[in-house]
């Protein structure tokens, strides 16, 4: 099984070697945001098991310092966090030039009107949502990455 580490507000100590950014260029790397201890280590584990290295946060505080010296290739946050909505987030991460291009989740039991003005910005997915549904969501991103990583892009032979 793939490591994975689960950050709740602040690092914890790794035992493994490389650190973060060096993982991530041999594994892609999912940051979650989700201030569920139990969702976040879900989510988290479905990355791992897929092939992923993935890092968990509670607080968007923590998450937005990470930001600063990750790059994801994947998000998946909640709307309904205790210091912030994710939907809000994944508006500022498409209008900042910096992340406009990391693909964003949204995970979330929000009202479906709500549901419906954050798909403006990013793909949603109701809670509960079921395993299948984020494994395709990751095996969409992990090809993607793949697509930018051999300088072709998507729907392009050769």
């Amino acid at each position: 099984m793939a490591p994975h580490a689960s950050i709740m507000d602040a690092p914890k100590r790794r035992t493994e070697p490389a650190s973060t950014s060096e993982q991530a260029q041999r594994q892609p790397l999912m940051i979650v945001v989700d201030d569920d201890p139990a969702t976040l280590d879900l989510l988290c584990e479905i990355a791992a098991e897929a092939g992923w290295f993935a890092l968990g946060y509670t607080r968007l505080a923590s998450f937005r310092a990470a930001l600063e010296h990750e790059r994801p290739s994947l998000l998946v946050i909640d709307d309904d966090l205790p210091d912030g909505r994710g939907g809000e987030v994944a508006r500022e991460l498409r209008e900042n030039p910096r992340t406009a291009k990391i693909p964003v989740l949204v995970c979330t039991a929000a009202h479906p009107m709500r549901q419906a003005e954050i798909g403006a910005w990013a793909p949603v997915i109701a809670k509960p949502f079921a395993l299948r549904e984020i494994e395709a969501v990751l095996d969409q991103a992990a090809r993607a990455r793949d697509t930018r990583s051999s300088g072709r892009s998507i729907g392009r032979a050769g």
